[in-house]
């Protein structure tokens, strides 16, 4: 049941935030101060929801990451190196 409602809510989250319809990729470059967030931050957030972190791979301004939780169900997620906000997540 956890594994359902995490996956549900990761889901949600990820359907919640709108694509980039411009193309210009705006939500993934650092901040105006130039700050991005580390890469074991975002590792830590999704550990706390419960999923293994197999792969952060930092590509065109974002880290795209793939990682499993405990019932064996795999996730793609995209996530903002400005702020670390999720900005795209795949359920396969």
């Amino acid at each position: 049941m956890r594994t359902i409602i995490m996956a549900s809510t990761l889901l949600a989250a990820g359907l919640a935030v709108p694509a980039l319809a411009d193309g210009s990729g705006s939500r993934c470059t650092p901040g105006p101060d130039g700050r991005i967030v580390a890469a074991s931050e975002v590792s830590k957030r999704l550990e706390d929801l419960g999923y293994r972190v197999d792969r952060i791979k930092a590509e065109h301004g974002c880290y795209e990451v793939r990682a499993v939780n405990d019932s064996g169900f795999p996730i793609n997620a995209v996530y903002a190196w400005a702020t670390g906000e999720l900005v795209q997540a795949r359920l396969h």
